[in-house]
């Protein structure tokens, strides 16, 4: 073997370990595009392909899970959005939220031409700030209610003392007020 042999085989190696651990540099978890338009329909139809959604989390996409924001949409695991069942009116955005032991991203789907659907959450938050029946304080008397334990003096108190007898290794004597208690419930200190 020549000298230089070794040095050779150890640039080699160098350039495929650097071209192994390339692909794991180039890659970024979570979804390819945050943002997706999609017009409006007259109808979403049930199970036909609506838009493909591409997540990686650069570790071969082991148990991945997706959730979107309206119950009337599902994601396929081939990463295909699909109608549950006919609709014509979703709203003006939906989310989907896609998610591995490893990463988890969320995208955002624009539906160019939608509506917002009545009782939206910005429709029920409106109708509250603008509400004929104006908000009052409401003004409820409750009597103090005296505990006689927020008297006493501060806490920890001792409230009986348990000590062992020397004579009697099997014995143990309770003093205070707690003394004529159960020995098994017997509340040593507050």
């Amino acid at each position: 073997m020549q000298p230089r042999t070794p040095l050779v085989l150890c640039v080699l190696l160098s350039q495929v370990l650097l071209l192994t651990s390339a692909e794991d540099l180039d890659c970024t978890p979570g979804f390819q595009q945050k943002v997706f338009h999609i017009n409006q329909p007259a109808e979403f139809i049930e199970d036909q392909s609506i838009l493909n959604l591409t997540f990686s989390d650069c570790k071969g996409n082991d148990k991945l899970r997706y959730e979107v924001s309206s119950p009337y949409f599902k994601v396929n695991s081939d990463g295909g959005l699909v109608a549950l069942r006919n609709i014509t009116a979703v709203g003006k955005t939906l989310f989907v939220h896609a998610r591995t032991p490893h990463a988890e991203d969320m995208a955002e789907l624009v539906i160019v031409g939608g509506k917002d659907i009545q009782g939206s959450l910005q429709d029920i938050f409106k109708f509250a700030r603008t509400s004929p029946v104006p908000r009052q304080k409401r003004s409820i008397v409750v009597s103090p209610i005296l505990i006689p334990e927020n008297q006493r003096q501060p806490f920890p108190r001792d409230v009986g003392k348990r000590t062992h007898n020397p004579i009697n290794s099997e014995l143990l004597l309770n003093e205070g007020i707690t003394a004529d208690l159960n020995p098994c419930i017997t509340i040593l200190a507050i």
